[in-house]
């Protein structure tokens, strides 16, 4: 199961239906205080997918709290704001960096190298 964070709808509905077309199952927070609270009542998730600039919680912190309360779990940052090479800086095992626009098929293949489906 995948969360994915956005605080765009627009952008976050898009997210949702190429990841539910490419047959996974998305549960959707619309900041990093809904991520937080959706983590904590199902003890985490396989993969979180972030934006990293939003309001109240950004994705930089979210990505710390998950760090510490659930290190399994994989990472995808999403942005349009931060470059690949300046997002390595923060990347460890199991996070990686996708850069908005982001095209359909790049993030199918991240999410399934990330979170692979079961069949």
């Amino acid at each position: 199961m995948i969360l994915l964070v956005e605080d765009e709808a627009n952008a976050r509905q898009h997210f949702v239906r190429i990841l539910s077309k490419a047959g996974h199952q998305v549960v959707e927070a619309e900041d990093g205080e809904q991520a937080l609270a959706l983590l904590k009542a199902r003890g985490g998730f396989e993969l979180v997918v972030t934006d990293l600039v939003m309001p109240k919680l950004n994705g930089f912190k979210l990505v710390d709290q998950i760090r510490a309360k659930w290190p399994k779990t994989k990472i995808l940052l999403i942005s349009g704001y931060l470059q690949e090479d300046t997002a390595r800086l923060i990347l460890d095992e199991g996070v990686e960096f996708l850069r908005k626009p982001i095209d359909s098929k790049e993030m199918i293949v991240r999410v399934n190298h990330l979170a692979p489906k079961v069949h």
